[in-house]
């Protein structure tokens, strides 16, 4: 069964929220999303804790319009 983590990590239109109060969800989203856990720290502290804001952040606002090929 997949991981709703890396599910969430996939899907730009995902309302997944990194919950900054605790270590665990942080270092989970951190390893779903390919950063350190002081990346993704800076990332939420930019743009907020939702998961696809962080997305777009990190893409440099490319998130949700990439097409496959």
């Amino acid at each position: 069964m997949p991981d709703p983590a890396e599910q969430a990590a996939d899907d730009p239109n995902s309302r997944a929220i990194v919950d900054t109060h605790d270590a665990a969800s942080i270092a989970h989203w951190a390893e779903a999303l390919g950063l350190t856990t002081e990346a993704l720290e800076s990332a939420v502290k930019a743009v907020g804790p939702r998961v696809d804001r962080i997305k777009d952040h990190l893409t440099g606002g490319m998130a949700g319009t990439q097409q496959g090929g």
